[in-house]
């Protein structure tokens, strides 16, 4: 923790109150997570976006010794903690892939998310290796790998470690002072005998040079460096007053050299708008074979070539805009656009995520606008084409499209979910072992939240349509009142689904159990950023998908996510074409009502929820208002196409629910209890519970009774941590419970 501190001046530590060390009781932390307890270090703001605003740090919030399993039952979580349960849901829980909490040895030897090592798992490694963890989080992770690590491999960590030393002199020249005189002539020593460098006479100018230029014992610094380049965040700075005047020198040692290239890159960038679309994608095929490979630059690890990265997305843009989708009805477009079309609106995304500064965002920008804006208004034109031949469906199509949850399934609404956003979703779903099926759906038109969320409810035949008005919000049938959130979720209820409110899991094992929730600020985002809604996809992403587990943790068989509408987003806003007041009832950025009698040259469309009264949209990717990077409302693939997922766990329908009632421990003999005994199941001792090779005893199928006797016959292996393990004939572990050889005793 001290050397992460040294690193990340927002890391807060649960604990005793010292906000000097960053550490504090739970109501401490969250404080300072929502401002109303400033700490200067952590809260000191990033520069300007260059948008008037100030971007603040992301706190990391540590907490020793608390499961993520008593943050998740917010009703047996202790009281001192309370404060901090919501902010699980605002924030990403770092967890193994499988969600259980991390330990040092998991992280080491987890080949899902964590380190893959082998590490032995006796009593005096385990040891060895907590005694060497500060020296051990700087240690290249190559120097661990193609062995068995046991204790006696940790204990050298704790020797001198000279490659070590020298980068962090180099990175910080300080780092001296806390040296006593015999560490520093030793280090002087072994600096002449391994790399020929006297660091009193030499200086670290010389030794940074040197380590630039990556000449014989020079290479093995460079590599060090390269294998953890956050942990020196001075030595790019040392790099670049050492920079000798040869040209002929590797470039990708020397930060300013990608300095200077993406300075080349900016320029050419901005240049962009002065090209044809054409023109403008080839040139950026042209780009990134210059400078793609800075990407394997250790520059770009440490956030020094966002550009370089940018690129790769817009190389993606280039490839998937050349012709804009096509097709004689809203159907064969769409098969296109979930095929491939949606990569385009994902690169633009990806691409604008990547830039923070003003100019960078500038630069992308401009490269966007020029490779994109024609191929998304051609796609939506022809969209609106075929939409005009074959109209979209409305409400008296719902009794087919009707959204209603099976049995022992949550309805989760995410609010403007676009399907190019869901596609990640799916990548981390699958990333958790999570399974999924699914497509697309149409949204109702005009794509806006009040006509278009209804229409994904169970309670969507309970809603019609009277008055567009000035909202285009429907009514509820019974009574004719306008459809507000309280009014739709009470509909929604008297449908037979419990509506779920926060963070509440509601009763999934009740009889014909269905429920309905909602998640998600994609919308909400997108209207107030605007086109730095970009920046804030993967942490959404994150949110929602935490809470689809924690749905089906809490027993729902699946989980299923249905959204109202998508979006279209496009740096330095989508051009207009004013309509006039006096032509239109009402008037939203990409829809409009036209007043009786008055004439738009405008695509036309009926309602969803009253298909005889016609709604007015924006042709083409154009605006009937100006400035709008970020809007819905109209007719194109992005807006109208909508995905509807349903989740389960990998598990579901395969297994059965046992639980290890008893673990006893007669020497080396362990005797264990299941409930429910069933057949066909049997038990294991296993290192890793999922790996039948760590078992360190014979299997042992468990009786009528559910009882199962197993024997350790290895001594040694007395006191070492195991887990108790009942798996089926597949193979399949059922249920797992830590324990030590030969009991806590």
């Amino acid at each position: 923790m001290t050397r992460l501190r040294a690193l990340m001046a927002e890391l807060l530590t649960l604990g005793e109150y010292q906000p000097e060390r960053h550490t504090g009781p739970a109501i401490w932390m969250r404080c300072v997570v929502d401002g109303t307890l400033p700490l200067p270090s952590l809260l000191t703001p990033l520069p300007s976006d260059g948008r008037g605003e100030q971007k603040g740090t992301v706190p990391i919030l540590y907490l020793p010794n608390v499961s993520r399993q008593l943050l998740r039952s917010p009703e047996e979580c202790p009281d001192e903690l309370k404060p901090l349960v919501e902010l699980q849901y605002r924030g990403a829980i770092w967890t193994q892939l499988n969600g259980k909490d991390w330990t040092v040895e998991a992280f080491l030897v987890s080949e899902s998310g964590g380190l893959g090592l082998d590490v032995a798992r006796d009593h005096a490694t385990r040891n060895a290796l907590l005694g060497a963890l500060d020296m051990l989080a700087t240690t290249p992770i190559s120097t661990l790998r193609d062995h068995k690590l046991e204790a006696e491999d940790f204990d050298k960590l704790m020797v001198g470690d000279t490659v070590r030393d020298l980068l962090a002199w180099i990175n910080d020249p300080k780092v001296r002072d806390g040296w006593d005189a015999a560490h520093w002539k030793a280090f002087g020593s072994r600096c002449m005998d391994e790399f020929g460098f006297d660091p009193v006479s030499d200086g670290d100018l010389v030794a940074a040079e040197r380590l630039g230029l990556r000449k014989d014992a020079w290479a093995e610094v460079w590599r060090r460096f390269t294998e953890s380049p956050m942990l020196y965040p001075g030595i790019p700075a040392a790099l670049r007053r050492a920079r000798p005047g040869d040209l002929f020198v590797q470039r990708d040692s020397w930060p300013d050299e990608n300095e200077k290239d993406e300075k080349t890159l900016r320029s050419a960038l901005m240049a962009l708008p002065e090209f044809t679309p054409e023109q403008g994608r080839k040139a950026i095929l042209e780009y990134e074979q210059q400078h793609g490979e800075r990407r394997g630059w250790v520059w770009a690890r440490m956030g020094f070539s966002p550009l370089a990265a940018a690129l790769e997305h817009l190389r993606t843009l280039a490839e998937h805009t050349a012709l804009p989708l096509v097709g004689e009805s809203p159907d064969a477009i769409a098969s296109g656009y979930v095929k491939s079309g949606y990569r385009a609106d994902d690169a633009v995304l990806r691409a604008l995520a990547c830039v923070k500064t003003a100019e960078d965002v500038a630069a992308v920008g401009a490269a966007i606008r020029t490779m994109y804006f024609g191929w998304l208004d051609d796609t939506a034109r022809n969209f609106q084409t075929a939409a005009r031949k074959w109209p979209l469906p409305g409400r008296s199509d719902l009794n087919e499209r009707l959204v209603v949850a099976e049995p022992g399934e949550c309805l989760l609404f995410v609010d403007g979910l676009r399907f190019d956003v869901a596609q990640r979703l799916l990548a981390k779903a699958h990333e958790r072992q999570l399974l999924v099926s699914g497509g697309y759906r149409w949204s109702a038109l005009p794509s806006v939240t009040p006509t278009a969320k209804p229409a994904v409810t169970p309670a969507a035949l309970a809603v019609m349509g009277e008055q567009a008005g000035a909202d285009f919000c429907p009514v509820v049938a019974e009574g004719k009142r306008l459809v507000t959130a309280q009014r739709l979720r009470d509909a929604i209820t008297a449908t037979g689904h419990q509506v779920l409110h926060g963070l509440e899991t509601g009763l999934p094992a009740g009889e014909d159990a269905r429920a309905w929730t909602e998640h998600g600020e994609f919308d909400a985002l997108g209207h107030k950023l605007q086109a730095r809604l970009a920046g804030q996809i993967e942490e959404q992403l994150e949110h929602v998908l935490e809470r689809i587990i924690h749905l089906l943790e809490a027993g729902w068989r699946t989980v299923r996510v249905v959204t109202d509408h998508g979006w279209l987003l496009a740096p330095g806003g989508l051009p207009s074409l004013p309509l006039k007041k006096y032509l239109v009832q009402c008037r939203w950025s990409r829809c409009a009502v036209i007043k009786d009698g008055a004439q738009a040259d405008v695509p036309t469309a009926g309602w969803f929820w009253d298909s005889r009264q016609a709604v007015a949209y924006a042709p083409g990717a154009y605006c009937f208002s100006s400035g709008m990077e970020y809007t819905h409302g109209g007719l194109s693939p992005q807006e109208c196409v909508i995905p509807d997922l349903t989740f389960r766990s990998a598990t579901e329908g395969k297994a059965i629910a046992v639980t290890i009632e008893s673990v006893k421990w007669l020497g080396l003999r362990c005797r264990v209890s299941i409930q429910p005994a069933a057949a066909g199941l049997f038990a294991d001792l296993r290192s890793k519970p999922n790996d039948p090779r760590t078992s360190i005893t014979q299997t042992k199928p468990f009786d009528k009774e559910g009882k199962a006797g197993l024997l350790v016959e290895d001594e040694n292996l007395a006191g070492t941590a195991t887990s108790v393990v009942v798996f089926d004939a597949t193979g399949r572990v059922l249920s797992k419970q830590p324990t030590m050889v030969g009991g806590d005793q």
